[in-house]
């Protein structure tokens, strides 16, 4: 989805892409935390102005669906006309995608169109109230898909105790040290003029004081609009991914949405979302400042 908006914003990708996702295999492959993750996300990137639209539904009713399509196309004229379409063993996985060797082939895109939109009945929308009550005989459900089971992803605990090459702890005040501000840092959703915003939008400020060269991945050439992205774990709020932004790489924001790290900020404190937060409320946390750990493989711990 970061690579869809970062092509968009580019003129590389036409505007307004929009991705649906049906998760067919819900018995074998789905739990309360997934499900979880995956609405959290969903409301992240479609809250974000430059992102694409994305939607999730999960098979509901009947047989599992272990079938893997994929259909590009356009709509016109309030009607979808299917222009690319592929069926094969692929996963819609990074391990699938990068990792293991797979086989597809090119498909008639009609044909699979119709099976896609045959599927639908059979689903609820990840977002629908309903769905968490779908999912109680899931999550009790023991059975696992052999041929489905994609190697459980390293968390917080597993880098916790592994060494780092490498930390940094980044100031979340204004470079001067006197306190946070408004429209900026981790009040940057919050202006005084009443701008409407996401009251949990946040970067955190990234100033010379504090910079390492080399810490985080730069833009691969000065030319290039946006930084690589990095992803970034924590200990009670998931992973996410981030980058270095602004003119000058003087901040570091979430790149799926900017609210992400102002709603993880308050709810380490224990702060209401949207609050406005000040150096006094960081002094009586016990920290103004965010510690990264980095990885060898390219991960970081975020932690405050």
């Amino acid at each position: 989805m970061i690579n869809l908006s970062d092509g968009m914003k580019r003129n590389d990708f036409t505007k307004n892409i929009s991705v649906e996702i049906i998760l067919g295999m819900t018995k074998t492959s789905l739990n309360a935390k997934k499900h979880t993750d995956i609405c959290r996300l969903i409301r992240y990137i479609n809250s974000s102005s430059n992102m694409p639209r994305l939607s999730c539904r999960y098979i509901c009713n009947g047989a599992e669906v272990h079938s893997k399509v994929y259909i590009w196309g356009f709509t016109q004229n309030n009607l979808y006309l299917p222009t690319k379409a592929y069926c094969g063993s692929l996963n819609y996985t990074m391990n699938a995608f990068y990792k293991r060797r797979e086989s597809i082939c090119e498909c008639y895109g009609l044909d699979a169109l119709k099976y896609y939109d045959s599927l639908i009945p059979d689903t609820i929308d990840c977002l629908d109230p309903e769905a968490n009550e779908r999912l109680k005989n899931v999550v009790n459900n023991p059975s696992t898909a052999l041929d489905d089971l994609e190697a459980p992803e390293k968390g917080y605990d597993y880098y916790n105790k592994t060494k780092p090459i490498d930390y940094l702890n980044i100031s979340l005040l204004r470079s001067d040290g006197s306190d946070t501000g408004y429209g900026s840092g981790v009040n940057w959703g919050i202006r005084k003029n009443g701008t409407k915003r996401d009251a949990n939008q946040a970067y955190i400020p990234y100033n010379k004081a504090d910079r390492k060269e080399g810490f985080f991945p730069d833009r691969l050439s000065p030319a290039d609009e946006s930084c690589p992205i990095f992803k970034v774990i924590t200990k009670n709020f998931g992973s996410f991914y981030m980058r270095m932004a602004q003119q000058g790489n003087k901040a570091l924001h979430s790149a799926e949405s900017n609210a992400i790290i102002g709603e993880w900020l308050r709810a380490t404190m224990g702060v209401p979302m949207g609050s406005y937060i000040t150096k006094q409320m960081l002094e009586t946390y016990g920290k103004t400042y965010v510690t990264f750990r980095k990885y060898e493989d390219g991960t970081y711990l975020l932690d405050f």
